[in-house]
C-alpha cells in the first residue's frame, strides 16, 4: 500500500490508519489507500460511521484522516433540537420586531 499522506498536526487518536469494520474516530475527510488497483482518493466520514470494505481489494484498504471537519449536528453552536432552534428564532424575532 502507498505511504500515509502528510497531514497537518494530528492528535494521537487521529495519527493511525483505520481499517474496514472500525468506526470513524472523528468526522472529516479521509485519505483512502487501496491495495494497488486504483489511485488514492478522499472520502467524507462522520464520527461513528463504520469504514467499509473495498469491493475490489476487500480488507486491504486503509483510511487516514486528512482534514478534521465537524458535522453540523456535532457542532456545539449549531446542534440542538429543531424545537430549540425554532424557539430561539421566535425569541430573536420578538426582540427585533
Amino acid at each position: 500500500m502507498a505511504a500515509r499522506p502528510p497531514a497537518a498536526k494530528l492528535h494521537s487518536h487521529e495519527d493511525r490508519a483505520c481499517e474496514p469494520g472500525q468506526l470513524a474516530p472523528i468526522s472529516g475527510i479521509y485519505h483512502v489507500v487501496h491495495d494497488g488497483h486504483r489511485q488514492d482518493h478522499e472520502v467524507v466520514a462522520i464520527r461513528g460511521e463504520e469504514f467499509p470494505l473495498c469491493r475490489i481489494c476487500q480488507g486491504n484498504v486503509q483510511f487516514h484522516i486528512a482534514k478534521v471537519a465537524s458535522h453540523m449536528t456535532h457542532d456545539r453552536d449549531l446542534a440542538g433540537s429543531v424545537f430549540m432552534i425554532k424557539a430561539k428564532r421566535r425569541a430573536a424575532s420578538k426582540r427585533t420586531g
